[in-house]
């Protein structure tokens, strides 16, 4: 199918505005303190158009910036989500690697190796708790995860993608009825390995017709171009490896490695978009006494004691710091979520010191561990220890 130049711009504007109502959305306080996941999502699909939308009109450098912001917040979309582990849908959890998946190759597309590093980092590391509690309800979910590991260890170049690329046969080979992508992808990433370009092009043009079959004729821009596909394409060239697929659905622009002298820019600000928070997750409430609280939330997969080193740095600061708190505070004030009352009483506490700092660590194991002396060097007066937080 053939866009036209006017097609593609209407296209872009129209993702450029929805961009700046989710924009609004976040700014009127009017995202939900469980809607996070629900505007990130949608915010990373914006992005995802943009940056097909400068693919197709032969723009190198714009698509590329929109694949690293889609990227971006598709990471986002899995840390918010996880620290909502109790609050939010159980099978948020279980598509975790799937929004890996998208990260992984807009990270690809971006060509942003800092972020592609940190992204695959991320997703080599997602614990096995998940197999405990979603292999058994759901037979895609192990494939998913060692289809994710694979993906993320070649990314990185790391030696134990051999090994779980066997996990994946494993566990495909006890599902019955597969479709073509799970007979295939196994044989793209053994080409990978084996250094073969034209067993890896063999794979990809299999690859590419599956996706291709799935839309055979779409008329949205951002299903017409099988980004997938253009991601596997660039991760075997990373790997040394001369492959190319003749296809209208494959653009160039997202192939190429350099970035012409000619590139244009397109006349659109891609700036300004904000809708997460630069604090993270975090509550105010009270103790038994009625003095005001703020609790932090953090992510931690278990398997080891939470160190201070666990507690992560955020735009505003590191969680409850002095800097973090006051951030925080700030945005509780405009935030539809928090009482006004226990606002001012949390500002009121903050400034002279009284204001109790609490740490919410949301982890998926349930095991024995717990917190190690490393903590009681941060400003934490209390820790709140979630365990299991999204099983069901």
């Amino acid at each position: 199918m053939t866009f036209t130049e006017a097609e593609l711009r209407e296209y872009i504007q129209d993702a450029r505005a929805e961009l700046d109502f989710n924009t609004g959305l976040w700014r009127d306080g009017s995202v939900a303190i469980d809607g996070v996941t629900n505007i990130t999502r949608n915010t990373g699909k914006q992005y995802n158009r943009l940056a097909t939308g400068a693919a197709l009109l032969g723009v190198v450098r714009d698509a590329r910036n929109c694949f690293g912001e889609a990227a971006r917040i598709y990471l986002e979309q899995i840390r918010a989500t996880r620290l909502r582990r109790d609050i939010r849908e159980r099978i948020l959890w279980e598509g975790e690697p799937r929004v890996f998946f998208r990260a992984l190759n807009a990270g690809l597309l971006s060509r942003d190796e800092s972020l592609l590093t940190e992204i695959a980092t991320e997703a080599i590391e997602v614990d096995e708790s998940y197999l405990d509690e979603f292999a058994s309800d759901y037979p895609d979910s192990p494939a998913q995860y060692y289809d994710m590991k694979v993906h993320a260890a070649l990314v990185l170049g790391d030696e134990r993608a051999a090994t779980f690329l066997d996990e994946l046969r494993d566990v495909l080979d006890v599902i019955t009825d597969k479709s073509q992508y799970w007979e295939v992808i196994p044989r793209y990433y053994q080409a990978l390995l084996d250094e073969s370009a034209s067993a890896t092009e063999a794979a990809l043009r299999e690859l590419h017709d599956f996706f291709a079959g799935e839309e055979p004729d779409p008329d949205d821009p951002n299903k017409y171009v099988l980004h997938d596909v253009c991601a596997y394409i660039v991760l075997a060239r990373r790997h040394g490896l001369d492959v190319s697929i003749d296809s209208d659905r494959l653009p160039e622009v997202l192939l190429k490695e350099d970035i012409p002298h000619e590139d244009v820019e397109l006349d659109v600000d891609f700036g300004n978009v904000q809708v997460t928070s630069d604090v993270g997750l975090f509550e105010l409430e009270r103790d038994d006494d009625g003095s005001p609280v703020i609790a932090g939330r953090i992510y931690h997969p278990g398997g080891r004691e939470v160190t201070a080193e666990d507690v992560p740095e955020r735009e505003a600061g590191q969680v409850l710091s002095d800097e973090w708190v006051d951030a925080a505070l700030d945005e509780a004030a405009w935030r539809d979520h928090y009482a006004d009352d226990l606002v001012a009483d949390a500002q009121e506490a903050f400034a002279d010191g009284s204001l109790t700092r609490k740490l919410v660590v949301v982890q998926d194991r349930t095991d024995e561990h717990l917190f190690d002396e490393s903590l009681t060097t941060l400003p934490i007066d209390d820790i709140e220890l979630l365990k299991g937080a999204g099983r069901r």
